[in-house]
């Protein structure tokens, strides 16, 4: 499980999304080391989310 507190936004390049392969990883988790796209980064946000009842 990936928590989305441990990514950050970043300006380099660092290829391809780690979850889907087919966007551009914009975030990185030094933690988990995983790069991750603007979609997936999103769809993270939105389950923590919903696990915690925010709407």
């Amino acid at each position: 499980m990936l928590d989305p507190g441990t990514f950050a936004r970043v300006k380099v390049e660092l290829g391809r999304c780690d979850i889907c392969d087919s966007g551009k990883a914009v975030y990185r988790s030094r933690e988990a080391q995983v790069g991750i796209c603007e979609g997936c980064y999103a769809r993270l946000v939105r389950e923590g989310n919903a696990r915690e009842g925010v709407r």
